[in-house]
């Protein structure tokens, strides 16, 4: 089975290439985790969506820090900026139903083995999303960008909303507000977050007929013109499936994964996942950070 990671990114929150931040003693980056974890719960083949000027420089890193049995592929992104098409260009990688991880995620070996769970039926069933709740996955006062779920009594995703989200000061609760705003600044049109929401951070289980309905997305997908200095639209996958449940077309069952999920969205987070990951080398970490 195979696993697809999303590592096109420019990390311009970042200041860099934060796919292979080291965050490991031995120049291990989160990535090396992710892909080894998932090896041991029976993925057995990473592609890698890169851009073409980094394809190199991933690959090498991947030889270097992942055992040789693990099948790998780099696939350049697709023109359309965002995970939509990011994920749609992993289609003449993958063999079956398929999971989606982010590069710059650490989601914990409990969580991929749900994933992988999720997938064992074929193509067959409701895509799956794997859930953290929110203040799992909250590390630092910083403003990061988080799908925030609503879902039914059946586990069944009713809706799927991308906010930013940052820390009330205090450390009291949480405040979430439309993409491109400061969930802080009184005029962002924001709402309260307890903490116990369910988010995705985009760790999915897919079947192929996926490709289906992000082909459908991209073809709709008709942005206004650029203006000048602002970065390139992006379709985005939380909202391509948000469109999907909104009209019936596909069920997202909700996994409720129950433990922490860390990551790297700013360089103030690298010293935070380093005192983590504590010097242990990927396939020695615990479910959890």
């Amino acid at each position: 089975m195979d696993l697809v990671i999303l590592a096109a990114g420019h990390g311009r929150r970042f200041g860099g290439l934060k796919q292979l931040a080291e965050v490991g003693a031995h120049g291990e980056a989160l990535i090396d985790y992710t892909a080894i974890d998932a090896y041991s719960c029976g993925f057995d083949k990473i592609v890698l969506i890169v851009r073409a000027e980094i394809e190199g420089e991933l690959m090498g890193h991947a030889d270097k820090h992942w055992p040789a049995e693990i099948e790998r592929e780099a696939i350049i992104q697709g023109p359309v900026a965002g995970t939509g098409q990011a994920v749609m260009s992993a289609a003449p990688g993958v063999r079956g139903p398929f999971g989606v991880a982010n590069a710059d995620d650490f989601y914990g070996r409990d969580a991929l083995e749900q994933l992988k769970s999720s997938l064992d039926d074929g193509d067959e069933g409701p895509h799956s999303l794997v859930g953290f709740r929110l203040a799992d996955t909250m590390f630092s006062d910083e403003a990061v960008t988080r799908g925030v779920c609503r879902v039914d009594d059946a586990g069944d995703l009713i809706e799927i909303v991308e906010q930013k989200v940052r820390k009330l000061e205090g450390g009291e609760g949480f405040a979430g507000s439309p993409l491109g705003t400061d969930p802080l600044d009184p005029g962002a049109g924001g709402w309260p977050l307890t903490g116990n929401e369910i988010v995705s951070m985009n760790l999915w289980g897919f079947k192929r007929r996926m490709f289906d309905h992000l082909a459908a997305a991209l073809d709709s997908f008709d942005p206004p013109p650029l203006a000048p200095g602002a970065n390139p639209p992006e379709l985005l996958l939380p909202n391509v499936v948000k469109d999907l449940v909104a009209a019936g077309a596909d069920r997202f069952q909700v996994i409720d994964a129950k433990g922490q999920c860390v990551g790297i969205t700013h360089a103030s987070d690298l010293d935070f996942m380093r005192v983590a990951i504590g010097g242990r080398r990927p396939g020695e970490m615990a479910d959890t950070v």
